[in-house]
C-alpha cells in the first residue's frame, strides 16, 4: 500500500483543522451550556470563519491541496455531527 504525501499547505491545513478541534473542546469544557451544543457552535464558527478566509484570499476547492474550503467542510461536518449527537 502506497502512503500519502502531504504538500506543505496540505499539512498546515490539518494542523490548523485539529488545533481548532482543541480549542473548541477547550471551550465548551468551561462553557454553562451543553458540552456538545458548545463544541458544536465553536467549530460552526470556525467553519465560518475558514470560509470567509478561503472567500476573502480567492481561494477555490483544489484535488491536489488540501486548503481553508476543505477545512470549513470538514469543521461543518464535525459541527453538524456533534449536534445529531444531541
Amino acid at each position: 500500500m502506497k502512503s500519502i504525501e502531504l504538500n506543505e499547505i496540505s499539512r498546515a491545513t490539518v494542523r490548523r483543522f485539529v488545533w481548532k478541534c482543541y480549542i473548541a473542546s477547550a471551550i465548551a469544557l468551561f462553557s454553562k451550556a451543553n458540552y456538545l451544543t458548545s463544541a458544536s457552535r465553536c467549530l460552526f464558527l470556525y467553519a465560518a470563519l475558514a470560509a470567509v478566509v478561503a472567500t476573502f484570499t480567492r481561494q477555490r476547492y483544489s484535488a491536489d491541496s488540501l486548503n481553508h474550503w476543505s477545512e470549513a467542510l470538514w469543521l461543518s461536518f464535525l459541527a453538524a455531527g456533534l449536534y445529531l449527537l444531541l
